[in-house]
């Protein structure tokens, strides 16, 4: 004959299986912040890489006579990829 359920050990395995998943808490969240971190840099890499390729297009494309107009570009995006936020008084 089948043994009689025990609420007592049903309390106690619902109780050890809340505990685990508490002290597994701490791990999972470090490990999604370390992947948002990554991400975020990955990011900003791909950013500065484009950035960059425009500058060489931008350099590439004009001439010597336009430099200041080139000038003028480039200070734009130099500003537009800073990471800085502006002093404010």
């Amino acid at each position: 004959m089948p043994e009689a359920v025990n609420p007592e050990k049903i309390i106690e395995s619902v109780a050890v299986a809340n505990l685990k998943t508490l002290g597994d808490a701490p791990a999972l969240y470090a490990g999604l912040a370390m992947a948002n971190a990554v991400n975020a840099q990955h990011a900003l890499t791909t950013l500065g890489l484009t950035i960059l390729a425009k500058a060489v297009d931008l350099v590439a494309e004009k001439q010597l006579e336009e430099g200041g107009v080139l000038t003028a570009a480039l200070q734009q995006m130099t500003k537009a990829a800073q990471t800085t936020p502006p002093v404010t008084p």
